[in-house]
């Protein structure tokens, strides 16, 4: 059986003399891109390193996205290997499905390693888990694109392959359809490949269907970044789809094992610090992107800064666009202020959503205590966090007389540098502010039940005013998390979280690898003969605007789509039948596409039983 791998490791063998004078970088995207490469270097430790994490690699994405970035700097030999490993997969007996939304086509194989489990209970001719597949990617596409209002990727359905990538430790990734060679312009195309079935150890504790779900909302927004911008700088990218995992699956909540890679090293690794091979930290630095949303009211401060990147024009040197300057633009020119603000909640852990979870976040911690004598003055560190948008914290303890004034001084602090004092004790936590008459921090009446902590901001513009709210459009009826307002107040996630499983049943079509055609799974394709027809077409618009918006609406759906498939499979195989039932579904789609028409009608016949009525209720009293 002619697989993708082997015909990679053929390629290996051939080119090995050429690949053993390969340089760094090469080795590098060799060791991270190839199946069962295994050259030297730091590139092989990257990725060991972040399977002893105990979960897969995200960052295949970005990894692809760079390759293509430093093509031109790999030696020809290499870009032969990688162009193999990047190519569309090749999966045996493909076949395909169209869930019922219409926005997703999964391709899967039928045999060979990366066939998923194929098992098909309701006899529907598509494997149950692939139906799984479909319907989650149909509700990430609700929630991210219907909802949230993100611009959805180019082209009129999004590809979404299956394939074991167990091997490589990873959940899943997106890459563009452009060649590495051939530079695309700012809204690019792209495809997602993931894991056939999550169910390798490598993928932790967490069911498939969590993995799967987190690893859909997760992919899909990269999708949606390669159509704003394909320059977007990779540590955004990844900050945003990872926070978007608990925007869209709000129970599952893996993206809070990525924090601490980030939370206690704040002090070396920067906001933007690029993506390399020995962390995870740029998953860790979603929690950013949940400050600004919590700050702003709503998710779309998020959101424009996609919008402001796609608006920006292709790079002369087609290098990626820093993210921090957008950013700063989207906040008012606020960035480093917000910063501030940022490193304040991480140690106030006064979050304002998802409070469930906030246990899930690491607390502050300060290794090395700082004590000091009574009436003494204590000069800060102010030569610290040369990095910018980086923080640290450090902690003082009372002197051994109790009760006395703790002043911080800080000679000379640079304009990059924000601190702030908290005096934590029994009676609770109090912030004491930088004075910058007396360049100095005070805290008084310094008792031994007390505990103070200085915060050293490096916010990287020297913007000391206190955080501002922002003001974005809302993202439709939704708040933070996709909850609800109630009197104008919003209700925590976890009180109103967007359902975990998708709403929206699904009925797939499919066809072979081939292009050949397949068996409708519900009655209007079985009648009409294709999930394309007009006709069906105008019923699907019909359920998802006026059937999908409701209660009860969801529920004839769901109750529909339960019952359907056997009824649809019967009729597809009766000509007789098919007739009988585009006959009985006329009426429908006559209403359906002349709503005004017989909506009039409709009220016309209404008033004239109306009036009937009336007239024989006055004959009657006449007659009386």
């Amino acid at each position: 059986m002619r697989t993708i791998h082997g015909q990679i490791l053929t390629l290996l063998v051939l080119l090995l003399p050429a690949l053993a004078a390969a340089g760094t970088l090469d080795d590098y995207y060799l060791a991270r891109l190839v199946p069962g490469y295994a050259g030297g270097g730091s590139a092989v430790t990257g990725v060991v390193a972040k399977k002893a994490l105990n979960h897969a690699d995200r960052s295949l994405t970005m990894v692809r996205h760079a390759a293509k970035r430093d093509w031109s700097q790999l030696e020809p030999a290499t870009q032969k290997v990688l162009a193999k490993a990047m190519a569309l997969p090749t999966l045996t007996g493909e076949r395909v499905c169209v869930p019922v939304g219409g926005h997703f086509t999964i391709h899967y194989a039928t045999s060979g390693t990366d066939a998923p489990a194929l098992a098909d209970l309701n006899g529907n001719n598509v494997p149950d888990w692939v139906e799984t597949i479909a319907g989650v990617f149909e509700y990430v596409y609700s929630v991210e694109v219907t909802q949230m209002g993100y611009q959805p990727p180019p082209g009129t359905t999004y590809h979404v392959y299956l394939q074991s990538l167990a091997s490589q430790s990873a959940y899943g990734f997106t890459d563009d359809i452009y060649s590495p060679s051939l530079p695309p312009g700012t809204s690019t195309g792209s495809y997602i490949t993931i894991d056939k079935s999550f169910t390798d150890p490598v993928y932790g504790s967490y069911t498939p269907l969590e993995s799967l779900r987190v690893t859909a909302a997760h992919e899909f927004h990269h999708a949606i970044q390669f159509g704003y911008n394909y320059y977007f700088d990779p540590f955004y990218a990844e900050m945003t789809s990872t926070w978007m995992e608990d925007e869209v699956y709000n129970s599952v909540n893996q993206l809070y094992n990525y924090l601490p890679s980030y939370l206690p090293n704040t002090d070396t690794i920067a906001l933007n610090q690029a993506i390399n091979s020995t962390d995870l930290s740029e998953y860790g630095r979603w929690i950013f992107n949940r400050y600004l949303a919590e700050l702003d009211g709503s998710r779309t401060v998020v959101r424009a800064f996609w919008v402001q990147l796609g608006a920006m024009p292709v790079p002369s040197n087609h290098a990626d666009i820093p993210a921090l300057p957008v950013l700063n633009q989207v906040l008012n020119q606020n960035l480093g202020n917000n910063f501030f603000g940022f490193a304040k909640r991480v140690f106030l852990r006064n979050w304002t959503t998802h409070v469930g979870d906030v246990s899930l976040i690491p607390p502050v911690t300060v290794p090395q205590a700082r004590t000091f004598p009574a009436h003494l003055t204590v000069q800060g560190p102010i030569n610290a966090l040369a990095t910018p948008y980086t923080f640290a914290y450090y902690k003082y303890l009372p002197s051994s007389s109790d009760g006395q004034d703790l002043a911080i001084t800080f000679p000379g602090l640079s304009s990059s540098l924000a601190v702030s004092a908290f005096k934590v004790s029994t009676a609770g936590t109090q912030e004491y502010q930088y004075n910058a008459g007396t360049q100095s921090i005070v805290v008084p009446a310094f008792t031994s039940d007390a505990t103070v902590y200085l915060l050293v901001c490096n916010n990287g513009n020297g913007d000391m005013q206190t955080p501002v709210a922002l003001s974005f459009p809302a993202d439709g009826a939704t708040t933070l998390d996709g909850s609800t307002l109630v009197n104008g107040t919003p209700l925590d996630a976890n009180a109103l979280a967007i359902p975990a499983q998708p709403p929206i049943p699904v009925t797939p079509v499919v066809s072979s690898g081939g292009g050949g055609g397949g068996g409708g799974c519900f009655i209007a394709t079985a009648a009409y003969g294709s999930y394309l027809h007009p006709k069906v077409a105008l019923l699907r618009e019909f359920r998802d605007h006026y059937l999908l918006t409701n209660a009860p609406g969801r529920v004839f759906v769901a109750c529909y789509y339960k019952m359907s498939p056997p009824i649809a499979h019967f009729i597809a195989r009766h000509e007789v039948l098919r007739v009988i039932t585009r006959l009985l579904l006329t009426p429908l789609v006559f209403a359906v596409e002349h709503g005004m028409l017989t909506l009039a009608l409709l009220v016309g016949c209404l008033a004239a039983f109306v009036a009937q009525q009336l007239r024989l209720l006055r004959r009657r009293a006449s007659a009386h």
